[in-house]
């Protein structure tokens, strides 16, 4: 089976013409398990910052993997871990919620960026929400800075040192984690990350330091499970494959078996919805995003699952085809746009252009 080359590479000549990014990298997993890679103007190692891929890869499947081996569950009371979460309905809020966004916070975590690390978390733990937990999807941060509090007080090891040892070192994932710049493993040379944005809140041009405002913020305490990874790839590309392979790479079982069908699978039409969510309509998987046209395209399965990072970044997966794209892109250099209608239309395009082109083959 062969990619559709040309035509992926023309899409990505014209995005750069539109001035959607000017630098990408897009992989490709085909169903008989061969990959292809595709540049735009940069090597395909290159390290982006993934912004909210970070709540997949490591925070959300850290958790389904822990749920799956009976370390944690969706019923869970968040304040068992964080006892400090003093909002309203705080007896009610289970890891359920956060692996579905189902909680109303209605605060951007941007506007908190001008706090104190200590200060943003206390502004979480003490937000008063008018609905009570699991009235409403509403997609968000706030879900996943407390997944990953808990996830390293469940562990006793923070999110870079469980991302490394569950799925970053038993997939080769060698270029991924916290920190490229700095840390004491593998770190990344500058010129080997893209920049993100010339930024007017930092007054500089970021590159290898996290982009989103709040976790470069919260970054100061501890990785936080909304956004901050460093990826490429080829490495993402190790991490998709494992779970369409329903957590096995090669001979090794590096998630629980079950993992595929917690992510691909509507989250609102199971038995914990019954108990803890009214959210009629909605449609996710627990951590990761399902079957979302708006990114993902018309030429999938239902069953398909991904996710979205503001910096350009992207996932879409579908077991059915046992096929995958995963694009990471400058989208945000040198300055983000009012909205993602722009990056989110590629998306589409190119995941049409790329499953289109299986069925058809």
């Amino acid at each position: 089976m062969k990619l559709k080359k040309d035509a992926l590479t023309d899409l990505l000549h014209k995005a750069e013409s539109q001035k959607v990014f000017d630098r990408a990298v897009a992989g490709f997993i085909l169903p008989d398990g061969t990959r292809e890679i595709l540049t735009l103007n940069t090597p395909e190692d290159t390290v982006f910052d993934i912004a909210s891929l970070t709540k997949v890869c490591p925070t959300s499947t850290l958790a389904l993997s822990y749920i799956l081996e009976g370390k944690l569950s969706i019923d869970t009371k968040v304040i068992d871990y964080i006892p400090e979460l003093q909002t309203n309905y705080r007896e009610d809020i289970r890891v359920f919620h956060l692996l579905t966004h189902n909680l109303d916070y209605r605060v951007p975590m941007k506007t908190l960026r001008t706090l104190s690390p200590e200060g943003i978390l206390d502004a979480l733990y003490t937000y008063q929400f008018e609905k009570k937990p699991g009235a409403d999807f509403n997609y968000g941060n706030p879900a996943s800075v407390l997944l990953g509090i808990i996830l390293q007080r469940l562990t006793g090891k923070d999110l870079q040192q469980q991302g490394r040892e569950r799925f970053f070192i038993p997939l080769g994932m060698n270029r991924s984690g916290w920190d490229p710049l700095t840390r004491n493993w593998n770190p990344i040379p500058k010129d080997e990350i893209s920049p993100t944005e010339i930024c007017s809140f930092r007054g500089r041009e970021i590159q290898g330091e996290i982009h989103d405002e709040s976790a470069w913020v919260l970054r100061k305490l501890f990785p936080v499970g909304s956004a901050g990874m460093f990826s490429c790839v080829p490495d993402l590309l190790n991490f998709v494959q494992m779970i369409l392979s329903d957590g096995k790479a090669g001979d090794v079982q590096v998630a629980p078996t079950g993992i595929l069908k917690m992510v691909s699978e509507n989250a609102f039409e199971g038995e914990a919805a019954n108990k803890y969510s009214n959210a009629k309509g909605a449609c996710t998987a627990l951590g990761w995003e399902l079957n979302s046209e708006k990114f993902m395209g018309t030429q999938i399965s239902p069953h398909t699952f991904g996710k979205t990072g503001f910096t350009g970044a992207s996932i879409v997966a579908d077991p059915k085809q046992g096929a995958a794209v995963v694009l990471l892109s400058n989208f945000t250099y040198p300055h983000r746009e009012a909205n993602a209608d722009r990056i989110h239309q590629f998306r589409a395009t190119l995941s049409d252009t790329f499953f289109g082109g299986l069925k058809n083959a």
